[in-house]
């Protein structure tokens, strides 16, 4: 009788766990926050790609940079002495590092860079996203449930609008 019991309970365990794996999809879907946090770093992928592929960049500070992490890799360790076409270095030396970082892996060109911070800008994006999505931040003073997921709906489509976050990682490099 034992073994039966067993057995059946077994049984019912595999049918919830097919019935959970066979929901999971339409489940996942019917959460359009969800859905959004994922379909938009996609689409600004798209949006990213063509910023590189077309609009012509402006050698702002690259550079600069350039020029600033070839004097720090030459030997140069006196920040007086480290200047770039904007003028003296003004930032740490942990960005020394990471730049010195970005000439090894781009050969200091600018189209391997832009890449290279696109690709970062997507996943900072994703990480945002996805933290958005498992907290449920939202304004604190709206109360109402429908209008907390408008809000939050609403802060996801933001996100990848916001033109200052994008600049930063594409064009002010």
């Amino acid at each position: 009788m034992a073994v039966k019991n067993s057995t059946s309970a077994h049984a019912k365990r595999s049918r919830k766990k097919a019935a959970a794996s066979s929901s999971l999809i339409p489940k996942f879907m019917k959460n359009p926050k969800t859905t959004m946090a994922l379909a938009l770093p996609i689409i600004d992928s798209l949006l990213v790609s063509f910023i590189i592929a077309y609009v012509p960049y402006t050698k702002i500070d690259w550079d600069a940079h350039m020029s600033q992490v070839s004097g720090f890799l030459g030997g140069e360790r006196d920040y007086k002495n480290l200047k770039g076409d904007t003028g003296p270095l003004v930032y740490p030396a942990g960005f020394l590092y990471v730049y010195s970082a970005i000439q090894y892996v781009t050969g200091g060109q600018v189209f391997p860079a832009q890449i290279l911070f696109g690709i970062l800008y997507i996943i900072n994006l994703g990480i945002v996203l996805l933290i958005y999505v498992k907290t449920d931040v939202v304004l604190k003073q709206h109360q109402g449930r429908r209008l907390q997921q408008l809000l939050l709906k609403r802060q996801i489509v933001m996100m990848p609008l916001n033109q200052r976050i994008r600049n930063g990682f594409m064009i002010s490099f």
